[in-house]
């Protein structure tokens, strides 16, 4: 069995997530793990295949578990693409969400995010719906009043 390309590119683009998500630079990393940031940055690109060793350095450097990287390559079809600025979106939504004191709020948080990217779940059933400002995203009333009963109790 050989290791395609595009395993390597996942592997590349798992590891640049996470290192994102940790608030780390390409430079930091590399530094970390001995290497030069150009070789650190062809891993991430895929363009350069990583020994095992080499992976649980950059598994320890970044604070995940190496099987994460490893999960990518072998996740069968299409991944969704991994743009820079979603990357940037979800470290911004990472360090917000570690200023959030309140367990319950973030579990409303949390909450909220699984019932906006549930498939299952419609947001714009009309009956229990209520629209918000400007757009047509509409949430549903119970979770609107759980959330508004537990922001007026924080």
């Amino acid at each position: 069995m050989t290791v395609s390309p595009s395993a390597d590119a996942a592997v590349g683009k798992e590891i640049r997530l996470h290192r994102r998500l940790a608030g780390l630079t390409q430079k930091q990393v590399a530094e970390r793990i001995g290497v030069t940031g150009a070789q650190f940055h062809r891993y991430e690109t895929g363009a350069t295949r990583i020994a095992t060793s080499r992976l649980l350095l950059i598994a320890t450097a970044i604070g995940v578990r190496p099987d994460i990287f490893l999960s990518a390559a072998a996740a069968p079809g299409p991944r969704q693409p991994d743009t820079e600025h979603q990357g940037q979106e979800i470290a911004e939504l990472l360090q917000i969400f570690m200023t959030i004191a309140d367990p319950q709020h973030r579990d409303t948080l949390v909450a909220l995010a699984k019932m906006m990217s549930s498939p299952h779940r419609q947001l714009s059933r009309a009956p229990a719906a209520l629209p918000l400002n400007q757009g047509d995203m509409q949430m549903p009333r119970p979770a609107m009043q759980t959330m508004s009963e537990q922001l007026e109790t924080a």
